[in-house]
């Protein structure tokens, strides 16, 4: 008999900040899983005992929901868990302080580990260009870059506590991504990307809304620019507990490595996201990932084994 998966998912116009999930998505796991297991696929309503019954009916459930109305995907990982509802992605709690941009600044420099650090007053700011961006959000939404002057004004101004102002690091841009080992026993670090802003130029978000950007996967790098990205990978999946799967967003400045964001659900959807392509690239099919969840869930629930964390190389401090 066949284990039973449900697929949650909520279209990108019912997300918070409208991610790119659509039937595509959906159609992706579908495929990858219907040989091995029989599939349901569910749509993500308004919270309740009924939808939650009828996930409770699944052995595993996929989730692919990244919020739904109000509800952020860490808040729907949250509900799944109080429901008790065996989920494939990473608890609540970790999304929830994942999410928060100002608790990661601060846990990370607890950790020696170089960040950008939040200004508070306008005499923080000499020269060079600046970054404005929500505590709390995602896609790259709600963000704004500027100059020295127009950051000393914003600050004289003052803030509320939802956002963030910050050095805006000029340098290269990489992905990381971190996924279940084969057999379920802990976890491996995927190779590097590169984000490379094109046309060339020093200011770019990754994706297109400051211009366009293009992946390079076989970035040239010194082994020890690549030990110190996938260090700084280990390092932000094991300080928050995170499972299953991550990405960090890491830009080199002046030498160094700066974890700017972390992902703990990353964009699953097969042309337009990051992970998917990576994997394709290291020639991982999505069937052998979802196998990979499978087998360190089952790892977790159904053994006395104690899943292998990431094993961090040496991390150079932010503190030298």
């Amino acid at each position: 008999m066949k284990a039973s998966i449900a697929i949650l998912y909520a279209e990108s116009r019912y997300t918070p900040w409208k991610e790119n999930i659509d039937f595509d998505t959906v159609c992706s796991f579908v495929e990858a899983l219907e040989s091995e297991y029989d599939t349901l696929v569910v749509h993500m309503t308004h919270p309740s005992e009924e939808l939650a019954s009828l996930l409770k009916s699944a052995d595993y459930v996929v989730n692919l929901c990244y919020g739904f109305g109000h509800y952020n995907q860490a808040e729907v990982a949250a509900w799944l868990d109080l429901n008790e509802i065996n989920h494939l992605s990473s608890c609540g709690d970790a999304q929830l302080l994942a999410q928060d941009k100002k608790a990661v600044e601060e846990l990370l420099l607890e950790k020696g580990v170089r960040t950008p650090i939040s200004l508070m007053s306008a005499s923080q700011i000499v020269e060079g260009s600046f970054i404005q961006k929500p505590r709390f959000g995602g896609c790259h939404r709600g963000i704004e870059i500027m100059d020295a002057q127009e950051a000393r004004e914003r600050l004289e101004r003052g803030f509320d506590s939802d956002t963030l102002l910050q050095p805006y690091l000029i340098g290269r841009e990489f992905s990381v991504g971190v996924i279940p080992k084969i057999d379920g026993s802990g976890y491996e670090v995927l190779p590097p990307v590169e984000i490379v802003p094109f046309p060339p130029r020093d200011v770019f978000i990754a994706g297109s809304a400051f211009g366009t950007t293009q992946r390079e996967f076989h970035p040239e790098l010194s082994a020890e620019m690549r030990r110190e990205l996938q260090a700084a990978a280990v390092v932000s999946h094991n300080t928050f507990g995170l499972s299953y799967m991550s990405r960090v967003d890491i830009r080199e400045y002046q030498g160094h490595m700066y974890i700017l964001d972390i992902n703990t659900m990353p964009n699953m959807h097969p042309r337009k996201s990051l992970i998917p392509a990576i994997l394709q690239e290291n020639q991982i099919e999505l069937t052998e990932l979802l196998r990979r969840f499978i087998a360190i869930n089952n790892q977790m629930r159904f053994t006395n084994n104690k899943v292998e964390g990431l094993t961090p190389a040496e991390v150079p401090s932010n503190l030298d």
